[in-house]
């Protein structure tokens, strides 16, 4: 049967002989009724061509989108590259498939000066991945005043998820400082936007990619306390991936060649460092050592990988959790591991 007029709940309901409510959640809220009657006014509504409750309406009536943005770094693209990003949205799909919440995807990168930024999106909250946070998209943000939750910083007025990357990097230094290592190379992400290239590690940095300089900061005032020499090691700035990672190495190996380490922000970086490395006969860890981050790469074409490992798919269900709870402002912190193999 089928209906030449607009299908709502009401009529629905008017059809049926119950109540609105009832019909409502049938989508909504499904636990308060029986399977039975769930299934009866399904059928119906499939009968009529009837979708469900309009979403939109729904949202601007009651302020609930009944989805979350999560707001990151780098192209669409790769969110399905990066095994820690797969992860963490991993994580943060799993929690919103058990609270009923759709996911939103919003990149930072590409975007076009006086273009909409997606911030308009109807979202009950935004999730923060490691972020610049003086981007327009991040400001705007901040400016609706709705629930945020930060990855990899904090900021005192929003809830955080994360480990202490500062430690985790300090324990990364001591362990090569330790195996004898005086001269470093650390290959990172961008400090700011424009941030890119070659810099000694005793020069002060400012930006606002709060996971990079946190990270550095710490691997700088660890080895200076170690009593290394910070004009005898080199930072390289670059976009995130394995090629630029194999780049860096190159630029770094070939004007010092009297580094005997090279820090890798994380494992995509190392894992290009490494390639680099066999590509130029250039012995690991005899010759240089190589370290990464995150443990999403165990093993580089054969060559076990030291890292730091760090669990996340609970850092996005919990970001996802603490974000959908609405509960006040709180900062958890994750445990992490040094996992040393043959790269070091």
């Amino acid at each position: 049967m089928k209906n030449d007029g607009k299908i709502t709940t009401k009529s629905l309901a008017k059809q049926m002989g119950i109540s609105h409510t009832t019909v409502s959640n049938a989508w909504n809220n499904p636990e308060k009724l029986s399977e039975e009657l769930r299934e009866k006014i399904f059928a119906r509504a499939q009968e009529v061509g009837f979708q469900g409750p309009d979403k939109l309406a729904r949202a601007l009536r009651t302020g609930q989108a009944d989805a979350i943005g999560v707001i990151f770094n780098d192209p669409m693209s790769y969110v399905f590259i990066d095994r820690h990003d797969i992860n963490l949205m991993r994580g943060i799909a799993m929690e919103c498939e058990k609270q009923r919440t759709n996911l939103v995807l919003i990149p930072l990168n590409g975007e076009k000066e006086n273009h909409t930024a997606p911030v308009t999106t109807l979202v009950d909250g935004y999730i923060l991945n490691a972020t610049y946070n003086n981007e327009r998209v991040i400001q705007q943000a901040f400016g609706r005043r709705i629930p945020i939750v930060t990855l990899d910083f904090s900021l005192p007025w929003y809830s955080s998820v994360s480990i202490d990357n500062s430690r985790a990097m300090r324990d990364l230094c001591l362990y090569l400082v330790e195996k004898g290592h005086r001269h470093f190379g650390i290959i990172a992400f961008p400090s700011s936007t424009a941030a890119a290239g070659e810099s000694r590690l005793s020069e002060p940095r400012c930006g606002d990619n709060d996971l990079m300089l946190t990270r550095v900061n710490a691997c700088q005032e660890t080895l200076f306390t170690q009593g290394i020499p910070l004009e005898q090691c080199w930072l390289y700035e670059t976009q995130h991936d394995e090629e630029n990672g194999a780049r860096a190495a190159g630029a770094l190996l070939s004007a010092h060649p009297e580094i005997t380490a090279l820090i890798c922000l994380s494992d995509r970086f190392a894992a290009g460092a490494i390639q680099y490395c066999l590509d130029h006969h250039i012995a690991i860890p005899q010759h240089v050592a190589v370290t990464g981050f995150d443990n999403t790469l165990p093993e580089v074409q054969g060559i076990g990988l030291t890292t730091i490992a760090q669990d996340a798919v609970k850092k996005g269900q919990l970001a996802a959790q603490i974000l959908l709870q609405k509960g006040p402002v709180t900062h958890c912190e994750l445990e992490y591991q040094l996992i040393s193999r043959a790269s070091a």
